[in-house]
C-alpha cells in the first residue's frame, strides 16, 4: 500500500501548531488519531528558535521554554522543517547545479562538447556527466542517463513523420524535447 507522504506531512504540521497553542501532547494525539508516543517525538523533533542578542540564534528543545514561548511569540522563530516529508531514496547522484548546466549542453549541441557530429547519444551524455558532475571513481548507469535527460524535458523518441520541424531537428540532434 503506498503511503500518502504528502497528508502525514500535513498532519504532522498540524500536530507542531497545536502544541505551539500550548495544547497537552494527549489532546493532540486524540485530535488528530495517532497515538501520544508519535506526538512526543514530534515535540522532540520540533525546535524553536530564539533570537539572542548577540544576532545568532539559539536552539531549544521545544520541552525548554514553552512557556516563555507562549507569552512572547514574536520573539521565536519556528522552524518545521525537521517535520517536513524527506525525499525517499537514495539521493541523486548530480546536483540540481549540474542538472541546469546539462541541459544548457545538451540544448547547445555535441559538437559544442567536442564531438564529430551533433547527436547525442546515451553514451555521449553519460560520457559528459561522468567526466564534468561526478567525483573520481563514481559511475552512472545508462538507465539513470535515461531518467536524468527525461527529468530535464528530453526524449529519444523519434517524433511521427507529420511534423516534419520535429523530424528535421530529431534527425541533426539525435533527442527532441518532449
Amino acid at each position: 500500500m503506498k503511503r500518502k507522504l504528502k497528508l502525514l506531512e500535513y498532519r504532522r504540521l498540524q500536530g507542531a501548531r497545536l502544541l505551539m497553542k500550548g495544547v497537552p501532547k494527549a489532546e493532540v494525539a486524540r485530535q488528530l488519531g495517532v497515538s501520544r508516543q508519535s506526538v512526543q517525538n514530534w515535540a522532540i523533533r520540533l525546535t524553536v528558535k530564539r533570537e539572542t542578542g548577540f544576532g545568532g540564534n539559539v536552539a531549544n528543545s521545544f520541552h525548554a521554554e514553552q512557556d516563555e514561548f507562549l507569552r512572547n511569540k514574536k520573539r521565536y522563530k519556528t522552524s518545521y522543517q525537521d517535520l517536513r516529508c524527506q525525499p525517499l531514496g537514495r539521493p541523486r547522484m548530480i546536483a540540481k547545479a549540474d542538472l541546469h548546466w546539462l541541459k544548457k549542453v545538451l540544448k547547445a549541441g555535441a559538437k559544442n562538447s567536442g564531438y564529430s557530429t551533433d547527436k547525442w547519444t546515451l553514451s555521449r551524455i553519460q560520457d559528459l556527466i561522468q567526466k564534468a558532475c561526478l567525483a573520481e571513481g563514481e559511475t552512472i548507469s545508462r538507465t539513470q542517463v535515461m531518467r536524468t535527460i527525461q527529468e530535464l524535458g528530453f526524449g529519444c523518441a523519434k517524433p511521427s513523420s507529420e511534423n516534419q520541424a520535429l523530424l528535421r531537428k530529431w534527425e541533426r540532434l539525435g533527442w527532441i524535447e518532449v
